[in-house]
């Protein structure tokens, strides 16, 4: 992976993308939210408001890599090299999701305490077949966006600030790692650590391969089957949701 030659606009970004977003939906949005009884169309409103989003700020990524003439293989669109260390690590990231999944929903005790957990802290999860069927573009959108903004943007904007050396490696994997983790604090403490675990490891999958396209893959799943999972856990009886609507409507 070539270290890239930083410049203005990648400094920018980087704070924008960050630091000061972060920062707002943490302290300001995602507070908010909270707050408020989400129906199915201001779910839907917030799916595709967050990912178009998302994809904007992409653009503003893709536009940078053009505009400075750097190879998009550095930002980690190539198939990247593969060794028994890095097919290690993806094999433990499974075995940690598959023990983490199973454990939120081992027993109808602990299903109860996670419905109410997501309820209380992530009130935009799907609730009906319809939400989830929405939801498959929040779970695209994350899967190429934040794996292009937080693995191969960030990580390759703090190789190019720090040593290359063990300690600059690990430096340039945690930092994005808990920017990553950070914007995700609203489903609460034990989400942030396990979000962070999963971020570093990713982080160590792309610097060793060089290659975000597995890692897509993988983040685009992990927010397919717990999507899926909320809308088992959190069902409603669509049927009489819309026997209601069409009441208030005649």
């Amino acid at each position: 992976m070539n270290e890239i030659e930083l410049g203005i606009f990648d400094h920018v970004l980087l704070f924008i993308l960050g630091v000061l977003l972060p920062l707002f939906a943490v302290f300001q949005s995602q507070p908010e939210l909270k707050e408020i009884s989400f129906d199915t169309q201001m779910k839907k409103q917030i799916y595709y408001g967050n990912g178009i989003f998302q994809w904007v700020c992409v653009v503003l990524i893709t536009l940078l890599w053009w505009g400075s003439s750097r190879p998009f293989a550095d930002l980690g669109f190539q198939i990247g090299n593969w060794s028994n260390l890095t097919l290690a690590l993806v094999g433990i990231f499974i075995a940690l999701y598959l023990f983490d999944v199973w454990w939120e929903i081992r027993n109808p005790e602990k299903i109860a305490e996670t419905k109410a957990t997501w309820l209380k802290e992530i009130p935009i999860l799907p609730a009906t077949f319809e939400e989830f069927r929405h939801f498959l573009f929040v779970a695209f959108t994350a899967g190429v966006c934040e794996e292009i903004i937080f693995r191969g943007f960030f990580i390759q904007y703090f190789l190019s600030i720090n040593e290359n050396n063990d300690l600059g490696n690990w430096l340039s994997i945690i930092i994005p790692a808990c920017m990553f983790a950070f914007g995700h604090l609203y489903q609460g403490n034990k989400a942030v650590l396990k979000i962070s675990v999963m971020a570093v490891i990713f982080g160590w999958i792309f610097l060793l391969t060089k290659s975000i396209l597995l890692l897509m893959f993988l983040h685009f799943l992990v927010d397919v089957i717990g999507g899926f999972l909320a809308y088992r856990i959190l069902r409603t009886d669509e049927s009489k949701s819309i026997n209601t609507s069409e009441n208030e409507i005649i």
